[in-house]
């Protein structure tokens, strides 16, 4: 479990680089290169403290009951769904295809596969699974919202509303470490 939220913990640190290089990077009235100096060191550590909080939020588990959902599932869930999004947001909204779609279905799909894993070692009680599982929906529904509005906004808008998703994927994990850390004591 320590391993688990470690990795949540590092997830949170990513998206507050990820933060701090967006703002450095991509202000309107900056003109800066994004992946050289400093910003180049704030995107490796960015990348580092993303693998390896993903790998670490993967960590085994004992699970005690039968999950509540197949991991089977949840993965041919996340691929279908990030084709199908693919195609809505290009071909229905005509947004620009960018990595940050691949990023929010990626994490919603951790974030499901981790408190499922979670749920079934008994780590995470049935009405916080559920609880958390609205939070994450929330965070996801947020985040498409403004992926598929992004390139309609004003430009300082479009800065801005950028950094909504990382401060709620990071508040959704943030919820779930204290949960954790709450349920265990530590």
């Amino acid at each position: 479990m320590q391993k688990i939220g470690m990795g949540q913990i590092l997830l949170i640190l990513c998206c507050i680089c990820y933060l701090v290089w967006w703002y450095r990077g991509f202000r309107p009235d900056v003109k800066v290169r994004r992946t050289g100096g400093i910003n180049g060191v704030l995107l490796l550590v960015t990348a580092v403290l993303g693998i390896s909080g993903v790998v670490l939020s993967l960590s085994p588990v004992l699970e005690m009951t039968a999950a509540k959902l197949n991991p089977v599932y949840i993965a041919v869930g996340g691929i279908l769904g990030y084709l199908l999004l693919l195609w809505i947001t290009r071909v229905v909204f005509g947004r620009v295809v960018t990595s940050e779609l691949l990023l929010i279905v990626g994490w919603t799909v951790l974030e499901v596969v981790v408190i499922n894993r979670l749920n079934a070692a008994q780590m995470l009680s049935d009405p916080s699974f559920f609880a958390m599982g609205i939070v994450i929906a929330a965070a996801f529904a947020i985040s498409m919202v403004l992926y598929v509005a992004y390139y309609r906004m004003e430009e300082w808008h479009a800065f801005y509303t950028a950094m909504v998703p990382l401060l709620t994927e990071a508040a959704t994990m943030t919820a779930l470490v204290i949960l954790l850390y709450r349920s265990f004591n530590l």
